[in-house]
């Protein structure tokens, strides 16, 4: 029982605190304007994501594939982009170019620019895809904040997370399933030594 309510507290613990602080979709036109809760101090980046949209498989692998080696003959997605308070006073501002990927997987490439230091709390972030290379035609992009560096955090509840995470991965699953193991094969045992 305590294994399980371990399990528990830490995925909530680990969903609360390694949560996006905002994302969302970039429209046709190329305008964004998301919610931002950002909960802890960390070094944020501003990360632009493309997903296949209308595109097959192959079709996306093909055109993606100059980024990873970010050739020159690319073309560099330009997102200019404004942080605001809930007020909708502008608290920054800037141009990033995005011109080659930083991670990618099956379904999704996501090209990073860091963002300067956001104290916790509520923001906007608001901006536009200025004239988006022919390249990412038919494909669905957005905009999400993330941690910097996935492996070193400024903040302890990171931190904690991460180590659970692990924890739970090394030791505290093994145990939970051993310990089920245990408790079906003493149930069958039992049953079996019942006379008929």
């Amino acid at each position: 029982m305590f294994l399980l309510l371990w399990l528990g507290a830490s995925w909530l613990w680990s969903s609360y605190w390694t949560a996006a602080p905002g994302q969302g979709a970039i429209a046709t036109d190329g305008s964004f304007d998301i919610p931002i809760s950002i909960r802890v101090h960390e070094h944020w980046a501003l990360n632009l994501d493309f997903h296949p949209g209308s595109l097959g498989d192959e079709e996306f692998k093909r055109r993606i594939a100059p980024w990873k080696q970010a050739t020159p003959d690319t073309g560099a997605v330009t997102l200019q982009w404004r942080l605001l308070a809930n007020d909708g006073q502008q608290l920054a501002a800037g141009t990033s170019l995005f011109h080659r990927v930083d991670s990618w997987s099956s379904h999704t490439v996501s090209c990073t620019q860091p963002l300067l230091s956001i104290p916790p709390g509520r923001y906007r972030l608001a901006g536009q895809v200025i004239a988006p290379p022919p390249v990412v035609t038919g494909m669905d992009m957005a905009v999400v904040i993330r941690v910097t560096n996935g492996k070193a955090w400024n903040s302890w509840q990171l931190d904690l997370a991460w180590w659970s995470g692990l924890l739970n991965l090394l030791l505290v699953l093994p145990l939970a399933i051993l310990l089920l193991l245990a408790m079906l094969a003493h149930t069958l045992w039992r049953r079996r030594g019942r006379p008929h």
